[in-house]
């Protein structure tokens, strides 16, 4: 399935990714659940990929989360704000979008990719996608909100 260009498979924007995808040196970005499931990928991605590197990086992500919070004797519940790692052709960086949800936003990059101001621009990013999420109402089985 092909999706337009700043959409994800259902069709919602994915401008969230446009700013962060915009810096020198980022090759993709991806939007997804702590579980692995794809929300919004960077055009350069195909689902197959993105579907891989989501699962990857959800398993990546708990096991992080697990060895720091027993690394820092911090209580299992204790939240991660990033995950980086280097390798000799560039960097994946992940963050959570914003506290209490269970959306991941990620980033890859080569060494050209000026990694504070990716940094910085993951963090905002997140952050608006974590507002948008913890304002949309929850619904009931009936449909209601």
């Amino acid at each position: 399935m092909t999706t337009p260009e700043g959409y994800n498979e259902t069709g919602r924007p994915a401008w969230y990714l446009n700013p962060i995808t915009e810096i020198k040196g980022v090759q993709h970005a991806l939007i997804m659940t702590l579980d692995g499931m794809v929300q919004a990928r960077s055009k350069d991605l195909t689902a197959d990929e993105a579907d891989g590197i989501a699962a990857m990086t959800s398993a990546m992500h708990a096991a992080s989360r697990a060895a720091a919070n027993t690394a820092l004797r911090a209580g299992e519940d204790t939240p991660i704000e990033t995950v980086t790692v280097k390798n000799a052709l560039g960097t994946y960086m992940v963050m959570p979008a914003g506290p209490g949800t269970n959306t991941l936003i990620a980033a890859a990059g080569d060494d050209a990719m000026p990694m504070g101001v990716v940094a910085h621009t993951m963090a905002r990013q997140a952050m608006k996608l974590g507002e948008q999420l913890m304002s949309v109402s929850v619904r009931t089985n009936d449909g209601a909100s």
